[in-house]
């Protein structure tokens, strides 16, 4: 038999059982939709996350903390609470040591209420940031402009509104020049930060930005641990510069030689290693899940042929005494085990992406369709109805044409 013979044979065979085809299809389906969903999810999440960090840190920009950014183990993070903190005289003197950063700034930070007027809000966070924070970290004025170092020193009472806060507060451009209480303290209002967005659905434009030192002594609980930012120069590498600067922090914090650092040091490529460490863990299970899914698919499968072949004793029978040579007879249940596998698996990969557009449009989790997940959804299935329908027609093909017209 020619090829389009043997598909339209084994589509009139799949229409007189459609809803056998329909139950065997089912397993595909939810196995190639889970595939398609997940690979679009973590997509999304990894461009997402890539494109936040580039906004939000900067791509060369290293960060400097007593806690990790990544995904540590309890016991390190459980050391690193007994690790002295980093202070503002360490960052200081940081930067005054290193030659290979174009910058080094320090941040810390609480919360509080924010009152202008009649309008108060609960629960803001509190910035507390250096002058230079500008120049390392990209922090980007909207309207208005950032404190300065003679501010910071003076200790002086201005602050910067984020974008959502200004919002809530008020006409972003009244607020320049007026007056807003941050924990029962007066600061004047000198800028209007530039909208930084939000990640997962959480905003980060709701905050107050003020000089260090004036938080250090008004709104800090005592402690002056900071989290320390620092830029390469441009003609540096980030590996050098990072590297100077953990060799320098250890003398500044008198770290015996042998002893590890007691302190971690961020780049945002070891955040999205560790972030892409959790969702491959996330993928690898959830893939398990869908394959089990093609595995119970492709079983339902062979016992649908299994039974095909079994009612259709007869019409193998009779096609054998007609000249059908065994390969005919292959080719034909092979072609309805792989069109019943590929059916589930368009399905699947339309509902797949239905989901992803979901998941995108109506969640805060970002998603991305991905070319790669029609590919894979295509082999899945394929290879579903391949393997699962070579046993049903290699027994069709088998029987012996006498006894099958035999056959009641």
């Amino acid at each position: 038999m020619r090829p389009p013979e043997v598909i339209l044979s084994a589509l009139w065979a799949m229409r007189s059982n459609r809803m056998r085809t329909a139950l065997a299809s089912l397993g595909v389906l939810i196995g190639v939709s889970a595939v398609v969903s997940l690979v679009g999810l973590v997509t999304g999440i990894r461009n997402y996350i890539r494109d936040q960090f580039d906004t939000v840190l900067g791509a060369r920009v290293f960060e400097i903390s007593r806690y990790s950014g990544g995904f540590e183990d309890l016991d390190s993070w459980l050391e690193s609470r007994r690790w002295p903190d980093l202070t503002v005289d360490q960052a200081r003197e940081l930067a005054g040591l290193m030659t290979t950063a174009g910058g080094v700034t320090w941040r810390s930070g609480s919360g509080g209420r924010v009152t202008f007027g009649d309008r108060t809000v609960e629960s803001v966070r509190i910035r507390a940031l250096a002058p230079s924070e500008t120049d390392v970290a990209g922090f980007a004025i909207g309207t208005g402009r950032f404190f300065t170092h003679a501010e910071d020193a003076a200790r002086a009472r201005v602050c910067i509104l984020g974008s959502d806060l200004a919002e809530t507060l008020g006409t972003p451009a009244g607020l320049i020049g007026g007056d807003v209480t941050v924990q029962g303290y007066r600061f004047t209002v000198i800028g209007i930060a530039r909208p930084l967005g939000s990640i997962f659905g959480h905003g980060l434009d709701d905050f107050v930005a003020v000089p260090w030192s004036t938080w250090s002594e008004l709104l800090s609980d005592g402690r002056d641990e900071v989290e320390i930012a620092v830029l390469p120069r441009e003609e540096v590498g980030l590996e050098e510069c990072r590297e100077e600067a953990r060799l320098v922090l250890r003398r500044i914090r008198g770290v015996p030689f042998q002893a590890p650092d007691n302190f971690y040091i961020t780049t945002q490529q070891g955040i999205l290693d560790s972030m892409q460490k959790v969702m491959a863990g996330a993928a690898a299970i959830t893939i398990g899940i869908a394959a089990i899914s093609l595995l119970v698919g492709g079983i339902g499968i062979m016992n649908i042929m299994l039974v095909s072949v079994t009612e259709r004793t007869r019409e193998i029978g009779t096609r054998r005494a007609m000249g059908a040579r065994r390969r005919d007879i292959v080719r034909q249940f092979l072609a309805e085990a792989l069109i019943i596998s590929l059916a589930g698996g368009f399905l699947g990969l339309l509902v797949g992406y239905a989901l992803t557009i979901a998941a995108e449009r109506l969640t805060p989790v970002p998603a991305a369709v991905s070319p790669f997940a029609a590919v894979l959804a295509v082999s899945f299935s394929a290879a579903t109805g391949l393997v699962f329908g070579v046993f049903p027609a290699w027994k069709a093909a088998g029987m012996d044409p006498v006894e099958a017209l035999r056959y009641e």
